[in-house]
């Protein structure tokens, strides 16, 4: 049984990073590479390679992380790197087999745009599913265990600029570097958005007079948890319940029309919220 559902999972796994890797291939191959247009990473360096060489772009990548995998073996753990291995070795065959892909040699910033957000949505994919395709994001880790105080997007935003020079240097074009910044944009973004975007959450405070009624009411109706903390108001001296409560971006609509409705003097504040784990809410 348990067999049976490691092949299932290593069968979805598999289609999922084909999908995600077909994605970032027709970025690289249709909108960028051939563009001169740098993406972040060792795929920007890979394409750099490529530009000097001749030598695939996928290959490169490949090779590339090969030791990234070997020394994060121990320090990542053999599920993680096993699962990025199996990504980056799919994307990077998809990228040299996508090279015969029709090359779009229309507006350069049009092909910028769509070129960060088909690998933004690739990577995203990836990543939604637990794993990685090695290079920065790999390096990014390590570096975060060994010095704490340097965060992952520090490391991933050095790298990147170091590309993004590297390619204005290596085309003679200035706009090389302000295509790829663009496209590295984009691409971030695009991949907050599939992870975190499709279930954005909010932090909602609610200050009430009724509290213990609508603590019923969020739990009965709304179906989220509560925590409830006893305040008093600076001006009135008034006693009142403050109640803190996690919902879904498409739930705010009817908690703020439920609770007005229930009492309409309650204060409300809603805040967005960056992640939110535990019970009821995504695992990461």
């Amino acid at each position: 049984m348990k067999k049976t559902k490691r092949i299932k999972t290593f069968i979805s796994d598999t289609a999922i990073y084909i999908f995600g890797g077909t994605l970032y291939s027709i970025s690289v191959n249709c909108f960028l590479s051939k563009n001169q247009i740098l993406n972040g990473g060792f795929t920007g360096f890979a394409t750099v390679i490529n530009y000097l060489l001749g030598a695939p772009i996928g290959t490169v990548i490949f090779l590339l992380n090969i030791p990234l995998f070997i020394i994060s073996y121990k320090k990542l753990g053999l599920r993680f790197v096993a699962s990025s291995f199996w990504a980056t070795l799919i994307m990077s065959a998809l990228i040299d087999i996508g090279d015969f892909l029709p090359v779009y040699k229309g507006d350069l910033l049009l092909a910028s745009l769509f070129g960060g957000f088909l690998s933004g949505a690739g990577l995203g994919i990836v990543f939604i599913n637990g794993a990685t395709t090695g290079g920065t994001d790999i390096i990014a880790k390590l570096i975060g265990m060994k010095y704490p105080h340097i965060t992952l997007g520090k490391t991933i935003f050095i790298v990147d600029l170091a590309i993004i020079i590297l390619g204005g240097l290596v085309y003679r074009n200035i706009e090389s570097s302000l295509y790829a910044s663009v496209v590295i944009f984009v691409s971030s973004q695009t991949i907050d958005y599939i992870i975190f975007g499709m279930h954005r959450s909010s932090l909602i405070f609610i200050i009430s007079e009724k509290g213990d009624e609508i603590r019923t009411l969020i739990t009965n109706e709304i179906h989220r948890g509560v925590t409830i903390l006893r305040g008093q108001g600076g001006y009135t001296n008034t006693q009142k319940d403050v109640l803190i409560c996690a919902c879904y971006d498409n739930q705010t609509g009817k908690f703020i029309k439920r609770i007005k409705a229930f009492d309409e003097k309650a204060f409300l504040i809603i805040t967005n919220a960056k992640e939110i784990l535990g019970e009821g809410f995504n695992h990461y």
